[in-house]
């Protein structure tokens, strides 16, 4: 039992060193290379004079990454060494100088000129000390040399070497592929001493990059890196120029020999050697130079196809795949948004219909009797079971023309003792019928234009389905705005953009002060750009593939609302003339609407249900609140005279700032409780459709932490008492924390005669969201004890 638990810890603590060498696997890698190229480029020698490329590396470190310093000091110390004390001396007075560049002023000069300035400063100072102030010219034309390189270099290094996470996951262009082949090449001149036996480890790592760019790009790019590194290595001896004959022939017949294989790419570069050999043998082709190139060759075929297939799609990546992907994306959310418009189409279409079907603009098959007749003391003889005529003759009237009217009107006029009112009110009857079949057809041709509208677009959406290749990406907005705000960062993801449910995780150097950084600078930055209040929900420190600060910030919604409903018909039927939704737009978003019909029986239970059916479409299709409600005064409007009317009270519920916008349309008011405080909202507008002109205006309050909001209709007022001492009653029942709306009518019930009508009341109470990562959480006793007084 001892044993097994022993090999349990040690299978444990293995894991554990594994899974942080996982973690900590990226920082060591670029660890050592900073350490060997500070190693090698300390003591590379061109012209037998310049050694110019550490203070670049150190200027890349110092700006982009610091936490490698160590690792590069120790490099340049060693590498500074093998070229004498002096060299020491000279390095170390460049990187004492280099911090003046954080000077405001000196930070105006472009980095690669202030790196110039440096190295012949410092060369000049110390040559002109070696010297006892009498400089050759060719020290001169040396010190101008490093200065030159030194300015290349630095361009050429600050181009390789992006910051974190471009480093590792953006696309290698070429000019990045350049910088890598110059500085490698020039890491190959400071290795120039290492030799074992027949292998040069310059020469072969040459050989073995030219074979691989071979493979990778054929032609073109084997011959580019071939003369580029025959250059370099040819230039730091200086006496061999036709070596680059020698590299750019081999790049070339290894490039051509790409589609045959690998053997023949080997083949090709040795025969490219041996026929330099018997052309010229002055050309250092010896037999390290020979076994050098073996031995690449043998690693060439070592090389795994994967690898080379990563290498080919970073630098000549396929964009037909993005491309098709992108159109598929932007086709399927342009599919969607396009469905849900011709569902919008669709139902303001039937809505608008119902209006305008083929028994509403048919004529009455019977005569009803005008107004000014049932006031008439002749009512029996010319209406009732007696009839003298009479609503035949209006009947006629009706149906004839206006210019065969004549002869009816008078046999009217012969039979009626009130014959111009009567001719009147014939008049206007017709003159409003007429008015009602154009406001019908112009409410059809509303509707008709609406899906005439939604086809053309299908239509041109589908014509455009193929050829979709348009993207956007916020990820990039993003990094603009935190560019021009100087806020240092590796990543942002946009995670989610929809309204109240926003996430945005953004990675920031781990040296960064991130929770300062974010609820200062970053969370406001959000705020203006995507108008939206952000909260910081998650800040932990990531060590793998790169150590950094992952910072999450998803939509505040800082209140919830519960709500309670208490609903109730007249007649105890099954239906009420009173309708209610409480629905959210989105997270941060709730929508109450309450409508009222005119009236307790089936139809106006069926106006209400209409009424609050098209608000909650509009509203969930993004349509304007004001919008909707004139558009629904517009609808209602249309009715004929047996046609009801209904009330509507809307209420939408900001839970991230913490506002309440309310439109009202007859209805009754709406009531915040806020301690002993109680403040309404009423209404000063007709119900829909009882005037030809209509407005309305929204109303704006501030909710609080414990407020109660009421919204009632005018079943539960009574009309034997005034509105103020019912509302006195309300603030003093509503302090009751345990109350809800069924308590409420009871009470109102019980205090008041209420009136035989449909009866709805809303209690909302609205809350801080306290979030569960909170570190605060209050003593159970403290909950009930303490209480906010606003």
């Amino acid at each position: 039992m001892k044993v097994y638990e022993q090999e349990q810890k040690r299978g444990i603590s293995i894991r554990k060193i594994m899974e942080g060498f996982k973690a900590k696997r990226v920082t060591l890698f670029f660890s050592i290379i900073f350490l060997l190229l500070s190693f090698f480029l300390a003591q590379v020698v061109l012209f037998e004079a310049s050694v110019p490329f550490f203070l670049p590396l150190w200027a890349l470190v110092n700006l982009r990454f610091q936490r490698f310093v160590p690792w590069t000091v120790a490099g340049a110390i060693l590498g500074s060494f093998t070229l004498g004390f002096g060299q020491v001396i000279i390095h170390a007075m460049q990187a004492l100088l280099f911090p003046f560049y954080q000077n405001r002023f000196i930070r105006k000069i472009p980095l690669p000129l202030y790196v110039l300035i440096d190295v012949v400063c410092i060369q000049i100072v110390w040559q002109f000390v070696s010297y006892g102030g009498e400089i050759p010219v060719s020290i001169w034309l040396a010190i101008g040399y490093e200065g030159i390189l030194s300015l290349f270099m630095t361009i050429f290094l600050f181009q390789l070497f992006l910051p974190f996470p471009d480093l590792l996951h953006k696309r290698w262009t070429g000019e990045r592929m350049g910088a890598a082949l110059l500085i490698g090449a020039l890491v190959l001149t400071g290795m120039s001493s290492y030799i074992f036996g027949y292998v040069s480890i310059p020469l072969m790592a040459a050989h073995l990059v030219i074979a691989v760019s071979a493979a990778i790009g054929g032609v073109q790019l084997a011959t580019v890196v071939a003369v580029l590194s025959g250059t370099i290595l040819s230039i730091s001896k200086l006496s061999f120029s036709g070596m680059i004959a020698v590299y750019a022939v081999t790049g070339f017949l290894a490039g051509l020999h790409k589609p045959f294989g690998r053997l023949w790419q080997a083949f090709s570069m040795l025969g490219a050697t041996f026929f330099f050999i018997l052309y010229d043998r002055t050309l250092p082709l010896d037999s390290v130079y020979i076994g050098s190139l073996v031995i690449a060759s043998l690693l060439f075929f070592m090389v795994p196809s994967a690898w080379i297939k990563q290498l080919k799609d970073q630098l000549y990546p396929d964009t037909t795949s993005v491309l098709l992907r992108r159109q598929k994306w932007m086709t399927e959310k342009v599919n969607h948004q396009l469905q849900e418009f011709q569902h919008f189409v669709d139902f303001i279409t039937r809505f608008i219909s119902e209006k305008f079907d083929s028994k509403a603009l048919r004529k009455d098959e019977k005569t009803v009797p005008l107004p000014i007749c049932r006031s008439c003391f002749q009512y029996e003889k010319c209406w009732g079971e007696k009839s003298n005529g009479m609503p035949v003759l209006i009947k006629e009237w009706e149906d004839q023309p206006k210019k065969s009217r004549m002869q009816t009107e008078n046999r009217i006029q012969y039979k009626c003792v009130k014959p111009i009112q009567v001719m009147h009110e014939l008049k206007e009857k017709e003159a409003k019928q007429q008015l009602t079949y154009e406001l019908q057809h112009g409410k059809k041709m509303f509707a008709l234009k609406l899906k005439d509208m939604g086809n053309h677009m299908s239509g041109l959406m589908s014509n455009l389905e193929n050829n979709i290749t348009m993207y956007s990406s916020h990820e990039e907005v993003i990094k603009e705005k935190f560019q021009q705000a100087n806020i240092p960062f590796f990543q942002i993801d946009v995670l989610n953009i929809e309204i109240g449910q926003m996430e945005i995780v953004c990675c920031l150097p781990i040296e960064a002060r991130a929770k300062m950084v974010g609820e200062r600078l970053i969370v406001p930055l959000l705020y203006d750009l995507l108008n939206e209040p952000f909260e910081i929900t998650a800040m932990k420190e990531i060590h793998h593939p790169y150590e950094h600060i992952q910072l999450t910030c998803k939509s505040s919604v800082r209140f919830q609302l519960t709500h309670d409903v208490y609903t109730s018909s007249s007649k105890n039927t099954i239906y009420s003339g009173d309708a209610h939704a409480v629905f959210p737009l989105h997270p941060g978003l709730m929508a109450v609407i309450l409508s009222d019909g005119m009236g307790n029986d089936l139809e106006a239970h069926r106006e209400s249900r209409r009424v609050m059916q098209f608000m909650r479409e509009c509203l969930n299709k993004k349509m304007d609140p004001e919008t909707t409600m004139h558009t629904l005064h517009y609808m209602m409007s249309l009715q004929n005279d047996n046609d009801s009317y209904a009330t509507v009270d809307l209420a939408l519920i900001d839970l991230q700032k913490g506002e309440l916008w309310s439109w009202k349309a007859g209805s009754m008011s709406t009531y915040l409780i806020r301690g002993n405080e109680m403040r309404k909202i009423e209404s000063k507008h007709v119900p829909f459709g009882f005037l030809p002109t209509f407005s309305i205006e929204a109303r704006k309050m501030d909710i609080k932490d414990g407020d109660v909001l009421v919204m009632l209709s005018d079943g539960v007022f009574s009309g034997n008492t005034t509105v103020e001492k019912q509302e006195q009653y309300y603030q003093k029942i509503l302090q009751d924390p345990t109350m809800n709306a069924e308590r409420f009518v009871k009470m109102l019930e019980q205090t008041y005669s209420l009136p035989g009508d449909d009866r709805t009341v809303i209690f909302m109470h609205v809350e801080h969201v306290v979030p569960e990562w909170s570190l605060f959480t209050p003593r159970q006793t403290a909950k009930h004890q303490e209480r906010m007084v606003h």
